[in-house]
């Protein structure tokens, strides 16, 4: 009964951090990548932030353990764009494009 139970947690019970709805435009670069072929720049979209990760939409498909260049805004209106690298974990394909998971860590 107990491993039933733990099988019916929903994904967010089981995330290591909390996700919060974040909703900006994004620019990225592909710095690494055995997959994709893509201009050297593109744009997407965040979906949500958390301390590890976001996730974002993008209209090109990668390899999971891609690392991107990626800048976005924060909700600040006095804030500083914010570029970092982030690893593709994963992405599943969707009617608008890629929705695609990327950690801050990268190893």
């Amino acid at each position: 009964m107990e491993r039933e139970s733990h099988n019916n947690l929903n994904k967010a019970e089981m995330r290591k951090y909390p996700r919060r709805s974040f909703v900006t435009s994004v620019s990225y670069r592909v710095v690494v990548d055995d997959k994709a072929m893509i201009p050297s720049k593109d744009d997407g979209l965040t979906q949500n932030i958390s301390d590890g990760g976001l996730c974002l939409i993008l209209n090109r498909e990668l390899s999971p353990g891609a690392i991107l260049e990626l800048t976005f805004d924060l909700p600040k209106e006095d804030s500083e764009p914010i570029t970092t690298h982030v690893k593709v974990i994963w992405q599943k394909k969707i009617e608008t494009g890629f929705l695609t998971g990327v950690n801050f860590r990268i190893e």
